[in-house]
């Protein structure tokens, strides 16, 4: 089968931890025997500045090793206004792309990541080729994006065009249902993990490879440093702990424009010796993290379903974490505990029960997905798509309610 994936969010060789699960997504399709292509539009903003650092968008080593063919075309728009729009600068910035692309292969199916604009440029793609296309939801794109009046109707639009809507939780497949999508048109999938490199490893081997004491326990978060991340919150929590003798270290991976912010709020508070900014971490590395940690934890204000939790699970570590959006549907009480978004206390209770129970025990036996798994789920899907049940041929969106 002939894949067309669309997604700005994907690794290239300046920002290789980028939609790491994009990149494990469309590998997996290759592996089940479809010709895969994807175009990575890379905003121009990053472009001009990598320019000045002679850098261009080129693949990542790891893309190369797996044959993948990836292009890079830059995104032109104009920055924080006209956002209702990005789905036409979007399609003028690729369209080139493309028609390069379609002279000689067609596609089966066009697979996008994000509702707008990313899913706006697969429904057009589709338009021109006649193949079916669907489109993945990660989370804020129904979650959040819709809350500006400019970018909602775009949001609809782009889930009642589409073929088929592939949220990655049941709970964002509810939400969905509510912009106006068929029932029958949402397609949850499950997303994966690399089961060849997160696995479970002893702590004090990966702690010594970190260079980090084997004896003091260790909590870890991995994301962006954004606002809805909620990382003041963890930042508090750990003062307390800290506070009443506690000895523990809290590691940072990732980054974000809140990192600065965060820095300062961690001197100011005199915690320099128990929170770490680790920074961004290559997703090669990112196994031994997990493995070298007791708890992952994330006190987010909202979330689809992150990877970092079967991440950290596949490496038998238990987490923590605000209920919100989607963490529910993997959570257990074997290996996890969850508690009210923004409240210290809740968020103190459930770290001091997990990284002090008998948690470790039940991350280790709970069961792993892999890329594998999610890309088989999308053929099947894609096939049916391609060859409808005669009964299903013209599904209809229902009214927004």
């Amino acid at each position: 089968m002939n894949i067309l994936f669309i997604s700005s969010i994907f690794p290239d060789a300046a920002h290789a931890s980028r939609g790491t699960f994009n990149f494990e997504l469309c590998s997996a399709l290759q592996r089940a025997g479809s010709d895969v292509k994807v175009i990575a539009p890379q905003p121009w903003t990053e472009v001009i500045q990598g320019k000045f650092n002679g850098i261009v968008p080129t693949a990542t080593e790891q893309i190369l090793q797996h044959g993948l063919e990836v292009h890079y075309p830059t995104y032109w728009y104009p920055p924080k206004i006209m956002r209702g729009q990005y789905g036409n600068f979007y399609w003028n910035s690729i369209e080139g792309t493309v028609k390069k692309i379609l002279k000689n292969w067609q596609p089966d199916f066009i697979l996008s990541y994000w509702a707008h604009p990313d899913g706006e440029a697969g429904v057009r793609v589709s338009e021109m080729t006649g193949a079916p296309c669907g489109v993945m939801i990660g989370g804020s794109d129904v979650l959040i994006l819709p809350n500006s009046p400019s970018r909602r109707q775009k949001v609809i639009d782009v889930l009642t065009r589409s073929n088929a809507v592939i949220p990655i939780s049941q709970g964002l497949g509810e939400v969905i249902k509510h912009y106006g999508v068929h029932k029958d048109n949402v397609h949850p999938i499950y997303q994966g993990v690399d089961i060849d490199k997160f696995v479970p490893e002893d702590k004090r081997v990966a702690r010594s490879w970190l260079g980090l004491d084997p004896e003091r326990p260790l909590i870890l978060w991995v994301g962006r440093m954004v606002p809805v991340k909620n990382l003041e919150l963890l930042i508090g929590t750990c003062e307390i702990k800290a506070n009443r003798g506690d000895d523990f270290v809290l590691c940072l991976v990732g980054d974000g424009p809140l990192r600065p912010q965060l820095e300062q709020m961690v001197k100011e508070k005199g915690l320099e010796d128990i929170i770490s900014f680790i920074g961004t971490v290559n997703h090669e590395d990112l196994p031994n993290w997990y493995q070298a940690a007791d708890l992952t934890v994330l006190c987010s204000h909202s979330e689809g379903l992150p990877n970092v939790f079967r991440e950290s699970l596949a490496c038998g570590t238990p987490f923590v974490s605000t209920d919100v959006g989607s963490i529910s549907e993997i959570a257990d009480s074997s290996y996890s505990m969850l508690c009210e978004p923004g409240i210290e206390g809740e968020l103190l209770h459930a770290i001091d029960t997990v990284l002090y129970g008998s948690y470790q025990e039940g991350a280790a036996l709970s069961e792993t997905r892999s890329w594998d798994d999610m890309a088989n789920e999308i053929l099947l899907l894609a096939d049916v798509l391609r060859f409808p049940p005669e009964e299903n041929h013209l599904l209809k969106s229902e009214p927004v309610e």
